[in-house]
Order: structure tokens, then sequence, then C-alpha cells
């Protein structure tokens, strides 16, 4: 009878890919994969990591969990990453077919075991590659279910030509699919795990709690309608009306395509001296936002697209401070007091309320950013997430 790999004690290597930019203004995704690839770091021998950069692929390797660069493939075409979504969309398939050519090379150049591959276009390079058959393969839907937020998006081209039936033929080429959904009683096939999003907590500060006369409110965002900011901004402007004596100040942290129509409402509303727009922060610069801030912003119109399980959610637990939503999230349930809950529609926030709500927190939970903190750490961490998926590449390993 023929032995396992794992019984044998031979190498494992685990290769993450995503066909993603890895200096995009958008980070959430790039910081996503590697928090996952650090928590397979720790059960398996080699881990590698294969993205994208500029005009480049590139493949990493974790080395005392950190990223080192061991190699890069120059694309064929330059990618374009300005002008319209159509465009951007359409001469992205170009670059995406070098990346996958790449990937095979570095599937068999790497003696790599493990594919975890988070989904993108089911082309035929992608289906050719699924068809190894000694290769233990993870695919993973970054968003479960995913028709609505195609449809709604404008993709519906690339949804009727690509999506549709070839994510059908991806799933059945797959050993695992990796579900991340925050949407309950879904019906899904047995090889389907069903996860929320995690966050890698050693990365996290807390705050530090600051009294004051006022209150601060922030979101940090890759900035989209599904955001639903505007109804902060539409809720400031109704609170000023009243002449109130509490001041209330939005920050707006991050670039994205709908940061224009913010600004502009701000400007039309008369509400600059209140609603603050930062730009991109990252390091001690955006330690120090959270710590003069009181309540973050979730998404406040996830409704606009479809539900989801969003990262920042977890980064404000973990961060400890509490934060708004406007959908039902699996991770926090309505027994966790530090979320403030409000309707799935496209009515201005009641502003008046939330201070209310947050006064009430504070005086019931003085250390409420430790107890927020402690419970990231019981519950959040991508290590608690990922158990379910790592036993089950393990199994499959042993299989080999």
């Amino acid at each position: 009878m023929r032995s396992s790999k794992l019984e044998e004690e031979l190498t494992v290597n685990l290769l993450y890919s995503a066909f993603i930019r890895e200096e995009s203004e958008s980070k959430g995704a790039f910081k996503k994969v590697l928090a996952q690839s650090l928590t397979f770091n720790d059960q398996f021998d080699n881990v590698f990591i294969y993205v994208t950069k500029k005009s480049e692929s590139v493949l990493y390797i974790l080395k005392d969990n950190t990223p080192q660069l061991i190699k890069s493939f120059k694309y064929n075409t330059i990618p374009i990453y300005e002008g319209s979504n159509k465009i951007k969309r359409f001469f992205r398939y170009f670059p995406y077919k070098s990346f996958l050519n790449a990937m095979d090379k570095v599937i068999m150049n790497y003696n790599i075991d493990i594919l975890y591959y988070r989904l993108s276009l089911p082309t035929r390079n992608l289906m050719s590659i699924m068809k190894n058959k000694k290769l233990v393969k993870i695919v993973e839907i970054p968003t479960y279910p995913y028709e609505k937020e195609y449809k709604i998006s404008n993709r519906k081209f690339e949804y009727h030509f690509f999506v549709k039936n070839g994510y059908k033929k991806i799933f059945d080429l797959a050993d695992i699919v990796v579900a991340v959904s925050a949407e309950k009683n879904l019906k899904v096939d047995e090889k389907f795990i069903l996860i929320t999003n995690g966050i890698q907590l050693d990365s996290v500060r807390v705050k530090k709690q600051n009294k004051k006369n006022y209150l601060n409110l922030l979101s940090i965002a890759n900035v989209a309608f599904w955001h639903g900011y505007d109804r902060i901004i539409k809720g400031l402007y109704e609170y000023y009306k009243t002449n109130p004596q509490k001041e209330i100040y939005y920050h707006c942290v991050g670039e994205g395509p709908e940061l224009t129509n913010l600004k502009k409402l701000t400007k039309e509303l008369n509400l600059e001296k209140y609603v603050i727009f930062h730009g991109i922060k990252t390091g001690e610069d955006l330690d120090k936002v959270f710590d003069e801030s009181d309540i973050a912003l979730g998404s406040l119109g996830l409704h606009r697209i479809s539900a989801g399980s969003p990262l920042k959610n977890r980064e404000y637990c973990a961060r400890g401070i509490p934060f708004v939503i406007s959908y039902e999230d699996l991770d926090f349930p309505e027994t966790f007091p530090f979320v403030y809950r409000i309707p799935k529609d496209d009515t201005p926030v009641d502003i008046s309320q939330l201070i209310q709500w947050y006064e009430n927190l504070v005086k019931e939970h003085p250390n409420y950013s430790m107890e927020m903190r402690k419970y990231a750490e019981e519950n959040l961490s991508w290590d608690a997430k990922m158990k379910p998926v790592i036993e089950k590449m393990k199994e499959l390993v042993e299989k080999m």
C-alpha cells in the first residue's frame, strides 16, 4: 500500500495565487492574501505567493513570515490600470493569460503540491491548470453568492460570457471550494466550505480611548457606492439643521471611484467643516486617526449589491472601535453590543440616535476597546477561520 506524502514526511509546497495588484490603491485584497498565507505557513513546509505587480507577475516565498521575492515574469502586453472600468476589464484579459501561463510553470518548477487559487475569470488556461491531477486544488470565491455583484456592477457581459457556465466547470475540477459569505442557510455542494473573512491580529494595534466634547466618525475604504457613505453625509445635514450642541465630524480615509460623488455631495450640503477627506493613510498615520476616532463605519449600502463579509469590520473590532453596519454579519451576533445596526435602505443615518447609542455604550462598557479585542482574538483570527479548510487540505495531501 502506497504511503502518503505526510506519512513519509516529505516537503509539502503550497502556492497561493491571486490575480490582484500588490500595489493597488485598495490594499485590502493583498493584505488578506498575505494573512491567509501566514496561516498556511504554520501548517506546511513552503508557502509561495503569486500575484501581479505593475507590468509583471511576481512570485514570493514566505521566510520568517515575510514575503521574499524569488522571481518575476514580464507580461507580453502592458496592462492598463487607468481609464474606464470597461477599458480596464477588456485589457486585463491579455496580462491574465500571461499570468496563468507563468503560474503553470511555477507549479511545475517549484514542485507545488497544493494550489490555493483566488478565483478570477474561468478561461481555458485556468481550466487546463485545474485538470492537473497531481495537485490538490482549492478555489476561493471572495464574495459568495457572486451573481448579483456581477449583474449590478455593469459586468453583465463578463458574467454571461465567462462566469455563468465557467465557474461551474472550475468548481467541478477543484477539490475544495472555499466560499466567503455572510449569508445564512446557503445550500451548497459538499466540496464547498463556507467561511467569513478573518483578520491578522498581530498587525493591528488597539486604539486609545479619548474623552472629548465632540465625536469623530471614521470610514476606511476604497470607496464604492455600496459603502453607502452618502447616508452619513446626508445624516449630518439633517442633524446640523437642528442646531445641535454636540459637534460630530466625519473623517473619510481612502480613495476610490465614489470619492468624487461624496466630495460633491459634501460641497452641495455645505458640510466642508464637518466632513474631512484624508486620502490614503497607513502605518502610524492610520493608527493616529483611529486613536482620535470614536465610531467607525462599515458598509452602509451593501444592500445595493449583495451580502458580504467585509474585512474592515474585523479590523474595527480588533482595533477596539465600535462600528456601524446596515446588514447582518454572521461574525457579530445581535447580542454583540459594540455594533450599531441601521436599516438596509438608503435613508440618512439618524445621527442623534447614533450619539445616544454610543454614550450609553461607553457608560455600560467603559473598557470597550479591550472587550472588543478579546472577542476578535477568540473569534476572528485567520487561524480560526481557516481551520476547517486546512484540515480538509491535509486529508487530501495524505491521499497523494
